[in-house]
């Protein structure tokens, strides 16, 4: 089979950095002229089409406007058959990127949909499109399986244009944003060894300090030392309040929250470890309790 490329982009959150030279590097100070304002991006280099058991290179170029990214502190790939993220594997590309050039070489063994996603983190931001590279001749259902997840997975990275301190830097598309704020995580189940079990209130009364806690297990044994962040935000902020849960028990991890407003708020719990990448969402109703 003739194979064919394909250049995918996505777009994803930064977080900008920079120094003063105006006022010297001994201040420390960072003037306004200097930080880089652009959108952290990703441009996924791969094949659209391969023949089983074909080995493809696949790259993924990392830009902050018209400055190549160097420097990510890490690009992990993320490769999995439509419908079974639970059995994903994760090759990491080598560091640095050459002229914002990351790469790594796979085997496509089986005739099916996969996807490959590259977890890519630099300055602070995170950006993880997807590619879809069509294997053999699978069947029309896998192909439409595979063609919805896409879809969904280009909603979330688009949704996802803030840094770590929720700070949003897409305010030309915020309206448009707001509108699939709902829905922005729509990545599938998790991973199937993986189990959460959400401890915490779905409802609480007055703006008091609370405990957000949940227990995480792997293949039914406490889920230990992972990264488990919090992102909690209402339907229409510009920023996000970002959370390093701690590990009270094994597998179990907390962190205190006090909400400032009443109302819905979104709590995006995210777990990372060597393995994992997971997210998962969850709400919190905070009712005026002298109503």
């Amino acid at each position: 089979m003739r194979k064919a490329w394909i250049l995918t982009a996505a777009v994803g959150f930064l977080a900008a950095c920079g120094t003063d030279e105006d006022n010297n590097e001994q201040t420390g100070v960072v003037g306004v002229d200097e930080i880089n304002l652009e959108p952290l991006e990703a441009e996924i280099e791969a094949p659209e089409a391969l023949d089983p058991g074909d080995e493809a290179e696949l790259r993924v170029l990392v830009s902050q406007g018209d400055e190549l990214v160097d420097d990510a502190s890490e690009v992990k790939w993320e490769i999995w058959q439509a419908g079974s993220k639970e059995g994903s594997e994760m090759v990491e590309s080598d560091l640095p990127g050459e002229a914002g050039w990351y790469e790594v070489s796979y085997t496509f063994e089986d005739e099916a949909v996969y996807h490959i996603q590259p977890h890519t983190t630099a300055r602070g931001s995170h950006v993880m499109p997807v590619h879809d590279i069509v294997v053999g001749e699978p069947d029309e259902e896998e192909l439409e399986e595979a063609e919805d997840t896409e879809h969904a997975d280009s909603m979330d990275d688009h949704d996802h244009n803030h840094n770590e301190e929720g700070e949003d830097l897409d305010q030309d598309n915020e309206n448009h944003d707001h509108d699939h704020e709902d829905h922005s995580h729509d990545h599938g189940p998790m991973h199937e060894s993986m189990t959460l079990d959400w401890t915490t209130p779905e409802q609480v009364n007055g703006l008091e300090e609370l405990t957000i806690s949940l227990e995480v297990s792997w293949e039914e044994e406490p889920w230990e030392n992972g990264d488990v962040r919090l992102e909690i935000w209402q339907h229409g902020d510009d920023v996000r309040t970002w959370l390093e849960t701690e590990e009270t028990a094994p597998g179990t991890y907390e962190k205190a929250f006090e909400p400032d407003e009443y109302g819905s708020y979104h709590i995006m719990v995210h777990l990372e470890d060597d393995d994992v990448h997971e997210h998962i969402q969850y709400e919190l109703e905070v009712e005026d309790d002298d109503e």
